[in-house]
């Protein structure tokens, strides 16, 4: 995802991929017990890029809110007139976000690695609040949804990424906050693929139709 003048264009992007992993998810779900294995890489590669499609869109629509945009409902949107490029945009998050390492290093061109982590939500609310960002009271509304899946789905992104027993463990630890109450030590993918409470369909669905609940309401 790159940034962009349109939210038309920003939310048509991550919304594609969104659709994508939905439909990879819903096919592990419904996938035979024999067929766990199957599953277990699918859901592997879903969390991972999830986990980064969360992060680029945030990088991407605070970029953007560098650049005069306008959203789908035809704001205009504006900020600091002393942001003059994306690499001000940058320094003014690792201000915001990092303000110990930014103070260390005035004037540093920041590389991907030394900025903060754009999967979570305080790093954009605080970033657009530095740059006096126009929208920046909608960017906090579109993050009063409720939902666990900015800091949980990290949890299982690091299993993924990682597999030894210390992941599997946090990952496990969580399944109380979603009604799960089996006393057995499911699998990550067999939590992910269990429905919460009442709800109709497992949580990995429920949390990408969150996140695009979230993203819908960043770009209207």
């Amino acid at each position: 995802m790159q940034p962009a003048r349109n939210f038309d264009t920003l939310h048509e992007a991550v919304s594609k991929r969104l659709n994508r992993l939905r439909l990879i998810a819903n096919r592990a779900y419904l996938r035979p017990s024999n067929e766990f294995a199957e599953s277990n890489r699918e859901m592997s590669f879903i969390i991972i890029e999830f986990h980064s499609a969360i992060a680029n869109f945030a990088r991407s629509y605070f970029l953007s809110c560098t650049i005069k945009p306008k959203s789908k409902s035809g704001v205009n949107i504006s900020c600091n007139s002393a942001i003059r490029n994306y690499a001000d945009a940058i320094d003014a998050a690792m201000k915001a976000c990092k303000n110990s390492v930014w103070r260390r290093s005035p004037g540093y061109a920041w590389t991907r690695r030394d900025e903060p982590s754009w999967h979570q939500p305080s790093t954009l609310i605080n970033s657009s609040q530095e740059i006096n960002c126009s929208y920046h009271t909608n960017i906090l509304s579109a993050f009063s949804v409720p939902t666990r899946v900015f800091t949980d789905l990290t949890i299982f992104r690091n299993f993924y990424a990682h597999r030894n027993e210390s992941t599997v463990s946090l990952a496990r630890n969580l399944v109380t906050h979603y009604g799960i109450t089996t006393t057995t030590s499911l699998h990550p993918t067999r939590i992910l693929c269990t429905p919460t409470y009442n709800r109709p369909q497992p949580i990995i669905l429920d949390w990408i139709d969150e996140v695009q609940i979230t993203f819908d309401l960043l770009c209207q």
